[in-house]
């Protein structure tokens, strides 16, 4: 008897283990890439885009003719995040399915009254993971953006996501801001929250036309633009392009980047910066923080009649770089803290955590005014490794 119960056992362990109880077929959902958000036009609520993949097979349906689009976007408006999105499903006929969605874009207006109603959203909503990147829409609606065709990517969400990583392994100006670590940024008081930007260029009405891809120079594009930075849960300004990059170096987000800086009275040269580090080093005694950068770099362009095998001639190259690095991170970091009266550096999560204590005593004195009462020591160690093809100025 024991035997069979023993056979019987697994069998049944099997049957009851089957399936998911939430299983939904493909058929049955809406495959959502990207969601935007803005105000509503009253003021009240919410304005929500979603941009869904379009799964219909080309000819499976009777009332199919021509090419269809790869994406379809749904808008509704609600009192609240969870309303707009829910009745999306009177217009689409498949209920959204948003557990893969790569891309959030914040319009600049909702940004600047304040997104804790949106970190609320989504951190209780078990249905979204939280690895998507989160964007500002800078001057436009999300909408404007999310329609937007793009040549080289069939969904424009992935176009603007791989756009955002590409620029922050090659340039520098954005950075990959994940809702898991925005969430951490607002959570924290002692940190302020950095998101990329992006903003539509070109005529947005021809954009969402099919003959945008069609074309060697589209009529719209969605453009990367400078870092927005916030105080608490609000956006208060974008940086320049120069400072966004400062901001990624404190930061060590810089993997590869470029300088160009004078090399004589009337010439420039580019450097390209590989393998960048950048260490901060706070002294809480004496009120500094050092920053340290450090890489390697090859000469990629240069307009200066100088004999690049010559070590003298290098050595002038690399002070100029490293100059030129030293001044800029040093002058913008004090323009930002002095101009926003905010730390998006988290100067003082470092300083809190080098000292506990120390940085109490420091924050019941000064205040919001710590930061600027502090010194930066910057150093920068870039070393020339290669000259390029030539060594010398191409002439006849």
């Amino acid at each position: 008897m024991m035997k069979k119960v023993k056979w019987v056992l697994p069998w049944l362990f099997l049957l009851l283990c089957t399936g998911c109880y939430n299983y939904r077929e493909l058929n049955q959902i809406a495959l959502t890439s990207a969601i935007g958000i803005d105000k509503a036009d009253d003021g009240e609520g919410y304005t929500v885009t979603v941009q869904v993949l379009n799964t219909q097979k080309q000819g499976s349906d009777s009332n199919y003719s021509g090419s269809q689009p790869k994406f379809i976007l749904y808008e509704q408006t609600g009192p609240t995040l969870q309303h707009a999105l829910r009745t999306i499903i009177l217009e689409s006929p498949r209920r959204l399915y948003v557990n893969h969605i790569n891309l959030l874009v914040i319009s600049e207006t909702v940004a600047k009254d304040g997104i804790k109603e949106i970190l609320d959203f989504f951190a209780r909503n078990t249905e979204f993971r939280k690895d998507f990147l989160v964007v500002i829409s800078r001057e436009a609606s999300t909408e404007d953006v999310m329609q937007i065709l793009t040549p080289l990517e069939t969904l424009n969400s992935k176009n603007i996501h791989d756009s955002i990583m590409a620029d922050a392994k090659f340039y520098g100006m954005a950075t990959k801001v994940t809702f898991e670590d925005l969430l951490n940024t607002y959570l924290n008081q002692r940190t302020n929250i950095v998101l990329p930007s992006v903003e539509v260029v070109g005529n947005t009405k021809k954009g969402e036309g099919e003959d945008n891809i069609k074309q060697s120079v589209p009529d719209a594009t969605v453009k990367l633009t400078p870092l927005a930075i916030f105080s608490g849960e609000k956006m208060m300004d974008y940086l320049t392009e120069e400072e966004s990059r400062i901001y990624n170096y404190v930061q060590n987000n810089i993997q590869n980047t470029i300088v160009t800086t004078d090399c004589s009275e009337n010439g420039k040269f580019t450097a390209e910066l590989i393998s960048t580090k950048t260490k901060l080093k706070p002294d809480i005694e004496n009120k500094k923080i050092s920053i340290q950068v450090k890489a390697t770099a090859s000469i990629k362009e240069i307009n200066c009649n100088m004999n690049l095998l010559s070590p003298d001639s290098i050595q002038l190259l690399e002070n100029k770089i490293n100059t030129e690095i030293e001044e800029t991170i040093e002058k913008d970091i004090i323009k930002i803290i002095q101009t926003y009266k905010t730390d998006i550096f988290g100067f003082e999560e470092l300083l809190y955590k080098s000292n506990p204590n120390t940085y109490k005593q420091l924050k019941e004195k000064y205040g919001e005014e710590l930061i600027e009462n502090f010194k930066f020591e910057v150093s920068s160690k870039v070393k020339l490794q290669t000259k390029g093809n030539i060594v010398k100025e191409i002439t006849r």
